[in-house]
């Protein structure tokens, strides 16, 4: 009996993203998180870590989900209202500590120093055992809009090392081979 092709994992997703979204930036955005935080992303795509293509989540338009082990590692959203994109968003999470380390602040510091520009969340799922946080941030040029002087990608990779390690990539059925592709390709 063939596997289910979930429509995350279609081509037709990644060809509706190439229609109604901006396809650069969403590839900047997903690049950058994976130049961040997966050591080999081509040795590891489908066992450690996969992206979703558009996938379907209750409450946004998702345009992509790197998932890394068990648990997301990154996503991009579009704002629309009355069917018209008015913005983008992504969320990477990060290792609370390490980002703390490598700024020399603590989390109420940097939402101090970066509070206008970045949303600073506590991660909630269970698999992040309390050690990561979420940076959110509004796209509108290339990469993912974190200010430069923000320290989060060691902070991402320390976190995605530890969550390939705990677990195998549970989210390869709904792998996007076009779109994965297209990111790896453009990686820097």
């Amino acid at each position: 009996m063939p596997s289910r092709v979930y429509p995350s994992a279609t081509e037709d997703n990644y060809l509706r993203l190439t229609q109604l979204y901006d396809l650069e930036l969403t590839v900047g955005v997903a690049s950058d998180y994976l130049d961040a935080a997966i050591t080999d992303p081509q040795e590891t795509i489908g066992t450690g870590w996969s992206i979703s293509c558009l996938p379907s989540t209750r409450s946004n338009q998702r345009l992509f989900t790197v998932n890394v082990g068990s648990v997301e590692g990154a996503y991009m959203c579009a704002t629309v209202k009355h069917k018209v994109v008015t913005g983008y968003f992504a969320k990477i999470f990060v290792d609370r500590r390490t980002v703390e380390t490598e700024s020399g602040c603590s989390l109420v510091e940097l939402e101090r120093q970066f509070g206008d520009r970045v949303c600073f969340e506590e991660a909630p799922h269970a698999r992040f055992k309390g050690r990561a946080i979420s940076l959110c941030t509004e796209v509108a040029g290339t990469g993912t809009g974190l200010p430069d002087d923000l320290p989060w990608q060691r902070a991402a990779a320390v976190l995605a090392d530890q969550l390939i390690a705990e677990s195998a990539c549970n989210y390869s059925n709904y792998h996007n081979r076009w779109l994965a592709e297209r990111v790896l390709t453009s990686a820097h």
